[in-house]
């Protein structure tokens, strides 16, 4: 009889300690597609979101900004910042969703247009949410934003090497307010020009 309450208790212990580490909260993973790769609409390519592509720990967010690291900061930090430029073509989101809407892709074209035809400068591509779901979450759907948008240019003819990304989440809302007038201002891929080192 006490064996087989011991054998029940250390059973029990056994499905206590997998089912508290199958529960167990996972850190937000933030992936970005390798430099030099083609993927986009039409190449039957998926994002490496979707792929489970990811660099564990490379991608955590700051301590102190809360902002998502360049996936190549040292070809970028340090120059100047164009955030007007390509204000006009800032992409907007649905909820929950990192396609690009069909009313959107005009912009996405002016954008690679410009880039195709003037070798200078690089691309920073800002990927933002709404309030709504957890920072962890908004994060990685921000990155999943900024990279749609990125494969879709590559995918029109711009170098992969100019285009960097990073996801803000929810940290850096475009319109205060807890309402949907508010909300899709906020789900939104911003494009920064990044000029030229001097």
């Amino acid at each position: 009889m006490k064996r087989t309450t011991l054998l029940n208790f250390l059973f029990l212990g056994l499905v206590l300690m997998i089912g508290a580490t199958a529960c167990k909260k996972k850190p937000a993973i933030i992936t970005h597609i390798p430099q030099g790769s083609r993927v986009g609409p039409g190449t039957g390519a998926t994002s490496g979101f979707e792929q489970g592509v990811s660099v564990p720990g490379e991608f955590a967010p700051d301590a102190t900004t809360g902002r998502i690291p360049l996936a190549n900061p040292e070809g970028i930090d340090g120059r100047n910042q164009n955030r007007s430029m390509f204000e006009a073509n800032t992409v907007y989101f649905d909820l929950d969703s990192a396609s690009v809407k069909s009313n959107e892709q005009s912009k996405l074209e002016t954008v690679a247009n410009y880039f195709k035809s003037n070798p200078a400068g690089d691309l920073l591509i800002e990927g933002h949410c709404d309030e709504r779901g957890t920072e962890g979450y908004n994060l990685t759907l921000g990155d999943r934003r900024a990279n749609a948008l990125r494969e879709y240019l590559v995918n029109l003819g711009v170098s992969p090497e100019r285009i960097h990304v990073v996801s803000f989440g929810e940290a850096k809302p475009a319109a205060d307010g807890a309402d949907e007038s508010a909300y899709s201002k906020n789900r939104r891929g911003e494009f920064i020009f990044i000029e030229p080192a001097q």
